[in-house]
């Protein structure tokens, strides 16, 4: 391994030092670390529930019920509850519950094996572990995200291994839980056909394929969509409907859904294929989507957003693309692309941010101990100290300090803006914070 210690610059290093133990040690720390964590995080949230709107449809999909689109492609969660209900005689609500459980350690083993398995900076499993992203995430246990996450951390583990037929494998499933597993596989195929060669794309790819083709089939005879348009129009639609609301501050308005009293209204053409849609229009300017949109942009994982556009900002893309590494590649692009497009996707921008975190639990935990070396502990706990802040303001911000959007805000700004200082040029010291054994 290279590295140097230049003042202001990061130090590099191409590829990290292999594990010379056994494994099997490193594996049950983390299924200890897991289970522990997940304890933490059960007795948490079990007294502070949270039901998401969209929890209904899951529920009566796991009752036996048929839903609407897009929820009726999502069955893999609810037919996995269904089936836990007719085998134990318990509640759905006890399945759901159970699912969730299961797939939270599943991530948990994912996220905390790779970095217990690299001899140097195994710190970093505590800056992962206080994240609140592993409470949020459970809360929402009635909906399908958290499993979609346990098949994504399996799918990347098993692409870490080259096991490219197994992996395929997993894609249907996924398909089956988040019709949004399209994207994943837009991004897997060309760049394993690019760094890991034609057979293994063209497995993805068929994975893909199959999920697409058995999603489709188990939704064959769901109720149309709200606004009763095209599948693919009205996914196309929530774009520019997200869009204007999350960045622009502008409430669109349909006569099929309209949260709020529009200023301007307008008829829809006849000949225009929107099926129950019959009037658009908008409502007033409201700044605090916006706010609210940077807010949670810059605290659903910390320093991660930070860190990463350090990382963009200075390192070459040859360092932060690993050709030797195709499953990291994938975690970082699909990462990337999913948390920026969190606020085109819809309303609850803080579930829909935390897609992203194959980029800042998967990617980043590889990548930082190879672009920064030896730095001084002072700056390592300074950093720790600032990520905390900002992961937790949203959720103690308001209880303990009463901050408003503004405050709150205008800390999260703050802490990125000090942290990103440190980042470019506190110059590498000599002593490092020594590793977890």
């Amino acid at each position: 391994m290279q590295t140097h210690d230049e003042a202001g610059q990061f130090v590099t290093a191409d590829v990290a030092e292999p594990m010379q133990r056994s494994r099997w040690p490193t594996r049950w720390m983390a299924a200890l670390l897991a289970t522990l964590a997940l304890l933490g995080v059960w007795l948490l949230a079990r007294n502070h529930p949270y039901v998401d709107t969209d929890a209904m449809y899951y529920r009566a999909m796991a009752n036996g019920e048929t839903v609407m689109k897009p929820f009726a492609f999502r069955v893999l969660d609810p037919a996995a509850v269904h089936m836990f209900a007719r085998a134990t005689g318990r509640s759905t609500v006890e399945g759901f519950l159970v699912v969730g459980l299961l797939s939270e350690w599943v991530l948990l083993y994912g996220v905390l094996c790779p970095v217990l398995e690299r001899r140097q900076d195994t710190w970093l499993v505590v800056v992962l572990l206080l994240l609140p992203f592993w409470l949020r995430n459970f809360t929402n246990y009635f909906l399908p995200d958290l499993l979609h996450a346990a098949l994504c951390i399996v799918y990347l583990s098993l692409l870490r291994r080259q096991w490219w037929v197994w992996a395929a494998a997993i894609m249907p499933l996924m398909f089956l839980t988040r019709e949004s597993t399209v994207l994943l596989a837009v991004i897997a195929v060309p760049v394993l056909w690019r760094l890991a060669g034609k057979r293994p794309a063209l497995w993805q790819l068929a994975g893909a394929v199959v999920g697409m083709a058995v999603s489709k089939f188990a939704a064959r005879h769901a109720l149309g969509n709200q606004h009763n348009i095209n599948d693919t129009l009205y996914l196309i639609g929530k774009i520019p409907w997200n869009l204007s609301r999350n960045v622009f501050g502008i409430t669109l308005w349909t006569n099929t859904l309209h949260p709020v009293a529009p200023i301007r209204i307008w008829d829809v053409p006849h000949w225009m294929p929107m099926g129950a849609i019959h009037q658009i229009g908008y409502c007033s300017f409201d700044w605090t989507y916006q706010l609210s949109t940077l807010a949670q942009l810059l605290t659903s994982f910390g320093l991660g957003s930070c860190v990463a556009a350090c990382l963009i900002w200075r390192t070459s893309l040859r360092k932060l693309l690993p050709r030797e590494e195709a499953y990291l590649c994938i975690a970082a692009i699909y990462g990337a692309a999913t948390f920026l497009m969190a606020p085109v996707l819809g309303a609850a921008q803080t579930r829909l941010f935390d897609y992203g975190w194959p980029l800042f639990l998967v990617y980043l935990p590889a990548m930082i101990p190879r672009i920064w070396r030896s730095w001084p502990i002072w700056t390592i706990l300074a950093l720790v100290g600032l990520h905390l802040i900002v992961a937790w303001l949203d959720l103690i911000g308001g209880a303990l300090f009463h901050l408003d959007l503004v405050r709150e805000s205008a800390v999260l700004a703050g802490c990125n803006l000090v942290a990103a200082w440190l980042l470019f040029n506190t110059a590498p010291g000599t002593q490092r914070l020594p590793s977890l054994k």
